[in-house]
């Protein structure tokens, strides 16, 4: 697993990160909506500041972010282009996820520029039915402040079931590791997938998206419309 020491500034999410740019596709509405629902967002708590019937209240598709040692929070669906989902948080933090996977970030220390995928995603392709991801390798290039165009190369193994907990509700996973190793092996990464067993749909995660950046932890906590 990838080590990296504390670092607090790298473990919060920070107000106002997010550049002008991004305004047009954020409303003033929902973000009125997230600071008056969400003020606790990714702030010092362990624990979720929404009960699970305040979550299943909300209108949109929520998902539970951590970053390294920080506090959860919630982050809010507020587009979808194709399969790219875009999640905002009160603080205008901005992840976007493509089955699962963080392709894209804003406003974080270190943030993820981009991915482009060579053929498709392991995750992406996963059948819940029929599952055959282990030992299967896929690759990838992401562009960060770091290196431009860096290929990823990714190795995929099945650890087992595991039931997983999320806001007081159990969901039956398989839980997936997935191997990285970047450009010339200038550094690796340990992600780790829980996949449902009952749809294709990613219940939870740990990623790594650049070097020298915390873990992410995703937890869904209201899924988005299929």
């Amino acid at each position: 697993m990838l080590y990296r020491p504390h670092d607090p500034a790298r473990r919060r999410l920070m107000l106002g990160a997010l550049p002008l740019v991004l305004a047009g596709c954020t409303p003033d509405s929902t973000l009125g909506m997230l600071h008056d629902s969400f003020t606790a967002t990714l702030g010092g708590s362990d624990a979720y500041a929404r009960t699970r019937q305040q979550v299943d209240d909300l209108a949109f598709a929520q998902l539970g972010v951590r970053i390294g040692r920080g506090g959860r929070g919630i982050m809010v669906l507020n587009e979808v282009r194709g399969d790219d989902l875009y999640w905002i948080s009160a603080n205008r933090i901005l992840l976007v996820t493509r089955k699962g996977r963080i392709v894209r970030s804003v406003g974080l220390t270190s943030d993820l520029l981009g991915t482009r995928l060579f053929g498709q995603d392991l995750l992406d392709a996963y059948d819940y039915e029929h599952p055959q991801i282990d030992g299967l390798e896929t690759s990838r290039s992401v562009d960060t402040a770091a290196a431009h165009g860096e290929s990823v190369r990714a190795r995929f193994r099945v650890e087992g079931s595991e039931t997983i907990t999320i806001l007081d509700r159990p969901f039956e996973t398989l839980r997936v590791r997935e191997e990285a190793r970047y450009g010339a092996n200038r550094w690796k990464a340990t992600n780790l997938h829980w996949l449902s067993k009952r749809s294709a749909l990613i219940w939870q995660s740990r990623q790594f998206i650049t070097d020298g950046s915390p873990a992410i932890e995703i937890q869904v906590l209201k899924r988005p419309p299929a």
